[in-house]
């Protein structure tokens, strides 16, 4: 899977963030596929179950909600390994690490921690992805034209 997985220009931008190995980067494409597929960062995290489905009836609008579960389970599980891997190196300038810390302060409990942390890092992973995407495809537009 490694050597099929090095070739394609998300894996150097997953093995750049902190915390992620060969193994993690490699399970994370596998899981998401491409990710060109999805319209928009909130797809993602709907691909992954961890989305909070609105509750609104009358009056009554729901603040406390679980997340879904309906999306990618080995992504989940695959996502919350790339969180505790964060929380066991601590990297120092990691957005992600210090937004959990930030969601542990305000008195989420571990768990909940993490799952935001993982939307967090699934939005900056489709905005890296799609970035370079769009490069590779505004250059080969331009090439053509030429």
């Amino acid at each position: 899977m490694l050597e099929l997985a090095k070739p394609l220009p998300e894996f150097s931008v997953i093995r750049e963030m902190p915390g992620i190995g060969d193994t993690l980067a490699v399970r994370l494409i596998a899981e998401i596929g491409n990710v060109r597929r999805f319209h928009s960062k909130r797809a993602v995290t709907a691909y992954a179950g961890i989305d909070t489905p609105p509750f609104e009836s009358g009056s009554f609008v729901a603040t406390n909600r679980h997340i879904t579960k309906r999306g990618n389970k080995y992504l989940r599980k695959t996502g919350f390994e790339i969180m505790q891997s964060k929380l066991k190196h601590k990297p120092i300038n990691d957005d992600i690490y210090i937004y959990i810390l930030k969601k542990r302060s305000e008195g989420k409990s571990w768990k909940e921690a993490n799952i935001a942390g993982l939307n967090k890092f699934l939005r900056i992973y489709y905005g890296k992805i799609n970035a370079i995407y769009n490069a590779i495809n505004n250059e080969l537009i331009f090439c053509s034209t030429t």
